[in-house]
């Protein structure tokens, strides 16, 4: 966990602070120009205010601690959900903490700039506060984090505070579903080969529960009587889908044929149905269920990379 140490936060005035620096130059102007005390007073009050206000806008965020904890995989083209934990290593309230991932740097350094939405939470004293930072994705492979900007403007928006903390965990983003090809050339039915004796149609029998496993295919009323969980196993109907890389030879780009095999995934799992995948080097036997559809879109997401 990277933590937030007191060199690394920088201080700015905002908009609002601008405008109130150039009332208090106007003040002094005036008290210079007409001799006036009160006057003088006053603009010394309202800098006093400011420097009081720097202070705890500097200590709102000085020693905070930031780690990624959860993140789920997604189609590319949604955004990448990091649930964030913050951590108060100094052990006192946060208020008004805005964070945002910050995009990777170009060539030109004087770009800055920030990747997705803002996301807002607070924290009270020793207390963790768990925040979704949501970063776009535009493509598929893994999706680093990577530098997280944290910001306030706490507590009367005269100042603007923010440091940058770096976690390196990575989200893994799954080819966009996409494509037209009717789904049917890669069945297999029971006699080709072996492959495909187990169906969707017609009941077999009931066997102990394997991790992976459709819960849909749970038989309640047999378990309920027995220490284990059965599933009914199912036999005829349309086989064993196949999903072949040559199938989608027609659409020439690899990512195109990438998120059409996607998009037969998501169907069949959609339908509970068996399936294998056979890409260039890599074979996954055929399974049903929501463990065989994350091992399949996780091989595609990382074709050739």
């Amino acid at each position: 966990m990277e933590v937030l140490d007191r060199k690394r936060v920088y201080i700015v005035p905002s908009r609002a602070g601008s405008v109130y620096l150039g009332v208090i130059g106007l003040m002094l102007i005036g008290a210079i120009n007409y001799d006036n005390a009160l006057a003088y007073v006053l603009a010394f009050l309202l800098v006093s205010l400011l420097f009081t206000s720097m202070l705890h806008t500097w200590r709102n965020l000085a020693g905070l601690g930031l780690a990624a904890v959860a993140v789920e995989p997604v189609f590319a083209g949604r955004p990448a959900r990091f649930e964030l934990l913050l951590t108060d290593l100094a052990g006192r309230p946060r208020h008004g903490l805005l964070l945002r991932r910050l995009a990777p740097r170009d060539w030109r350094v004087w770009r800055h700039r920030r990747d997705g939405p803002v996301a807002e939470c607070s924290a009270r004293e020793d207390d963790a506060a768990r925040v979704i930072v949501e970063v776009p994705s535009s493509r598929r492979g893994w999706l680093p984090l990577g530098r997280v900007e944290i910001a306030s403007r706490y507590p009367i928006g005269l100042l603007r505070a923010w440091g940058y903390l770096r976690d390196d965990t990575r989200c893994l983003v799954y080819p966009a579903p996409g494509g037209t090809l009717p789904l049917g050339g890669g069945t297999a039915g029971s006699g080709d080969g072996g492959r495909g004796k187990e169906g969707v149609d017609d009941f077999a029998l009931l066997r102990p529960y394997v991790a992976g496993d459709s819960l849909r295919h749970v038989h309640w009323k047999a378990s309920a009587r027995t220490p284990e969980l059965l599933v009914k196993q199912l036999e005829g109907g349309s086989g064993v889908h196949w999903l072949r890389w040559q199938d989608t030879a027609v659409l020439g780009d690899v990512e195109a044929r990438l998120s059409q095999l996607a998009q037969w995934i998501v169907t069949l799992e959609a339908r509970d149905e068996r399936y294998g995948l056979e890409l260039p080097g890599l074979v996954l036997e055929p399974a049903p269920g929501v463990v065989q559809r994350e091992r399949a879109l996780r091989a595609l997401a990382l074709f050739g990379i």
